[in-house]
């Protein structure tokens, strides 16, 4: 398998070939060793939090289930570490299985599914879904990452979380499995998914980390961009790092530098070390000389690349001029890619002239660092590497309006002078980087001022948004059973999403308003479901009077006062009563009779609403869904005017869950939002691109095997 190269299969119809599976089964070796690693420490914060909880709960009864657990866990874990690690396994297996095959099997209902759903399993399967919410989102990018390297290893478009057979949901569904086969009581088996939901995190990133990487290694997309790094917006917004360089090029580019005497036929693989050699860190007198003299009189950063005479300062050009005789062909081939760079630079239509000219007064400085030290070719933090990346990265954000006037040109120009004395000690970029980057955080401070109230807002809407989703998660898990009456099912979507999405707005202030919502639905779709003993109608009795006094509290708060609300509670009232009258002393025979009946036209409701589930169905996830999932702070963009003029504009913030950006001018005194589905419609219909202003050493380095070398001999 080439490294070089992205992995895109050809798989047959139906089943993936052998290279797709070894290389699933690989990854799957991989999950299961890593998650087996930190099985004793999940045990040992299970336990904790065991204990924890039954010092903490106010019932009795609570307090020892939890403490019996919690010791049960602490003093006989290593069946638990077995149970867990078995089920981990089997449960990645069987997802694998599913996922190798290639074609999708046709929906059917099994018998299991024509069973009514307790609420216990209910509660259960909601806790799960919590949990496993909150770990796709904190590791949100690397699950996309993996999630589109193994589409290209199945030759698949895309592959949803839901679909990938490395998702949290899938390992927390397996421990739980395992921990109700460990502890053999009943009572107890809802604890694991209890700590779960109610704070304990998994860290899942190494695992996920160690997927990706294994990925990479295997030659299935190396080069995704920044999907697996972790090196996000917030953290290193003026790092300067470039996109890592292909490994089989850096191979040969130390190749290059390092091998034994070869016969060389006209091209650089081959490289021949005839003339004296010299050793990493000096250079031959006759060319420091000629260098530092040259450097001695370039002329003044006002005056552009240019001299008195009109004569060109390009490193191409004065590539001509130097010592040939002076040098070695090390030196001859860091010359040859320092001059690629360098007019890699200056044909950017995105830089400014006025900046091209600054960044050239460092060809020479930069030259010089490059022939001291090699390693500016293999190390993407190299001193002098970071500053000619940052130095172009930062340079579109340059206000030509303002000319020099401009702080950014002032910063850029002041470190270009600084550059210029550079003599052998390398460090000195180091100081100019990080000069520039203090420069640019008290910028960024700045905008942060201007920037507060747009992001208070943007932030107060995601967080709606989110409380949204959250509510219609918890109606939707309810009533995709089929088993809610039809007018409470009606009024959950239409009126208790609104009340659920206010108790999740205020859930982190006041957790109890958000308990008490859903315990008020739970209630009610348990009070219009049929009671055929006398008990369970003395209890509906009971709880009718509170239910109802707390339905029409959260009704007030919504301010629900149409007609729609009267027929509402005249239905649910009809419904109440005929609970209540229906005969008692059914048979065992009509009681089974009742019971199949209201499992086939639950799993009939059921099939109705997953195939209305289909039709709604977001899109398949295409090219600029990735784009604006992978964008970061700190990136510049061009926006197509209504009259077909460009704006420029730079990426100032991003929000926690990626739904909202903002965006600012040039003078950072104009901000406008973008919510994520507008900006991926706009990248959709070409309206916007992003300005690339990085890479120049890989290409550099690419051009030197891809092309013929620049021969200075010859020149």
């Amino acid at each position: 398998m080439e490294s070089n190269s992205s992995f895109m299969p050809n798989p047959s119809p139906t089943l993936a070939s052998s290279k797709q599976r070894e290389i699933l089964h690989a990854l799957a070796g991989i999950a299961s060793a890593r998650i087996n690693s930190e099985l004793d420490t999940i045990a040992a914060r299970l336990s904790d939090g065991f204990l924890t909880a039954a010092e903490t709960a106010t019932d009795a009864a609570d307090a020892n289930i939890c403490f019996n657990a919690g010791n049960l866990l602490k003093n006989h874990g290593y069946p638990f570490f077995h149970l867990a690690s078995e089920h981990v396994r089997a449960a990645l297996d069987q997802e694998l299985a599913k996922l190798l095959v290639l074609e999708k099997a046709p929906v059917t209902i099994t018998s299991a599914e024509l069973t009514l759903v307790a609420f216990s399993e209910m509660d259960d399967r909601l806790r799960l879904a919590r949990a496993s919410r909150a770990l796709d989102l904190a590791n949100a990018d690397l699950l996309t990452a993996l999630n589109l390297r193994l589409a290209a290893v199945l030759g698949r478009e895309q592959i949803s979380t839901a679909e990938n057979p490395f998702r949290p949901a899938l390992i927390l569904a397996a421990l739980d499995t395992a921990w109700r086969e460990y502890d053999p009581h009943p009572e107890s088996h809802h604890l694991l998914l209890l700590q779960f939901d109610g704070g304990m995190m998994l860290d899942f990133s190494p695992l996920l980390q160690a997927l990706n990487r294994a990925c990479i290694d295997a030659g299935v997309l190396p080069n995704l961009k920044d999907n697996y790094q972790i090196r996000k917006s917030a953290g290193n917004r003026n790092t300067a790092r470039e996109p890592a360089a292909d490994p089989a090029l850096l191979k040969q580019l130390r190749q290059l530098f390092s091998t034994p005497p070869a016969v060389s036929a006209g091209t650089m693989t081959a490289t021949e070390f005839s003339s004296p050699s010299t050793a990493d860190g000096v250079i031959t007198p006759a060319l420091a000389s000629w260098l530092s003299e040259l450097q001695l009189h370039l002329p003044t950063s006002g005056q552009g690349l240019h001299d008195a005479n009109g004569g060109s300062r390009r490193l191409s050009d004065m590539a001509r001029q130097m010592p040939r005789d002076a040098m070695t062909r090390a030196d001859e081939t860091t010359v040859d890619v320092m001059t690629r760079i360098f007019e890699a630079v200056f044909r950017h239509p995105d830089i400014p002239q006025e900046m091209k000219d600054l960044i050239g007064f460092l060809q020479i400085p930069v030259l010089k660092a490059a022939l001291i030290d090699k390693e500016f070719f293999f190390e993407e933090t190299h001193p002098a590497r970071r500053l000619i990346s940052l130095l172009t990265r930062t340079s579109i954000g340059w206000d030509r309006s303002k000319g020099r006037s401009d702080p950014l040109y002032q910063a850029i120009e002041r470190n270009v002078d600084r550059a210029r004395q550079f003599d052998t000690e390398v460090g000195l970029f180091d100081e100019l980087t990080s000069d520039l980057e203090a420069f640019l955080n008290t910028e960024d401070s700045k905008s942060a001022v201007r920037l507060a109230a747009p992001i208070t807002l943007a932030l107060k809407q995601e967080k709606l948004q989110d409380a949204t989703r959250s509510a219609t998660s918890e109606v939707a898990v309810r009533i995709a059973t089929g088993e809610v009456a039809t007018f409470v099912e009606a009024f959950l979507e239409s009126r208790w999403v609104p009340v659920l999405t206010l108790a999740y707005s205020v859930k982190d202030e006041k957790p109890q308003v958000l308990q008490s919502a859903i315990k008020t639905m739970d209630e009610l779709i348990w009070s219009v479901q049929p009671k055929i003993t006398v008990a369970q109608r003395k209890e509906l009795v009971a709880k009718l009077p509170a239910l109802l006094t707390t339905l029409n509290k959260w009704l007030n708060v919504l301010k629900w006062e149409d007609a729609d609300r009267l027929q509402f509670f005249a239905d649910l009232a009809e419904c109440h009563a005929s609970i209540v009258r229906a005969p008692l002393e059914l048979s065992p025979h009509r009681q089974l009779e009742l019971a199949v009946e209201a499992a086939r036209v639950a799993a009939e409701r059921r099939l109705e609403k997953r195939a209305a589930q289909v039709e709604v169905l977001a899109p398949v996830p295409d090219d600029a869904v990735q784009q604006v999932d992978m964008l970061e702070r700190g990136m510049w963009f061009e926006f197509v005017q209504p009259d077909a003029s460009l704006r420029k504009v730079k990426l100032a913030w991003i929000s926690p869950l990626k739904s909202l950006y903002i965006f600012t001018t040039f003078h950072r005194e104009e901000a406008f939002s973008m919510a994520a589905e507008v900006l991926t419609k706009t990248f959709r219909e070409r309206l916007v691109s992003v300005v690339e202003v990085s890479g120049f050493v890989n290409q550099a380095l690419a051009e030197v095997f891809a092309m013929e070398p620049v021969d200075i001999a010859e020149t």
